[in-house]
């Protein structure tokens, strides 16, 4: 819109060859920017906001589903005992290092599924998830 003014403010009026050099310039270089400005906007795809991409579902999810796979791990052995007491008696099993590295599997698998996926910040509640109960095994051995 700028430029059609200086268009008709040109038109208007008697200008000398100088004069019409650096108008002749202005104005290609009014239109030199708007074509950069498109340039950059077109090139800047948006990439879409990924449903249920959020660290703490990540989180929550690799938690809630090592409970799960230690109860199904243990439920032959203590198969009408609630989640506290199940919990308590496998941390205080022998087998403990084995029942939660067992539980851990399913999350190396919801990790490679959700990297094909490209779903990041559920990946990065995975992974931190993952090192949370690796720490608490450790700590359990010391």
């Amino acid at each position: 819109m700028a430029n059609n003014n200086l268009n008709e403010d040109y038109l208007d009026k008697d200008h000398s060859d100088e004069e019409d050099d650096e108008l002749d310039d202005e104005l290609l270089l009014g239109d030199h920017m708007v074509e950069e400005q498109f340039e950059e906007d077109w090139m800047e795809e948006k990439k879409p906001e990924i449903p249920f991409d959020n660290f703490f579902i990540g989180l929550f999810g690799a938690i809630l589903i090592c409970i799960i796979t230690i109860r199904l791990v243990t439920y032959s052995e203590l198969p009408d005992v609630g989640l506290k007491d199940l919990l308590k008696q496998v941390y205080n099993s022998e087998g403990f290092q084995t029942i939660m590295m067992t539980a851990m599997i399913p999350n190396l698998i919801l990790f490679f599924i959700l990297y094909k996926l490209e779903r990041w910040k559920t990946n990065y509640g995975v992974v931190v998830a993952s090192l949370l109960i690796t720490a608490f095994i450790f700590l359990h051995v010391v």
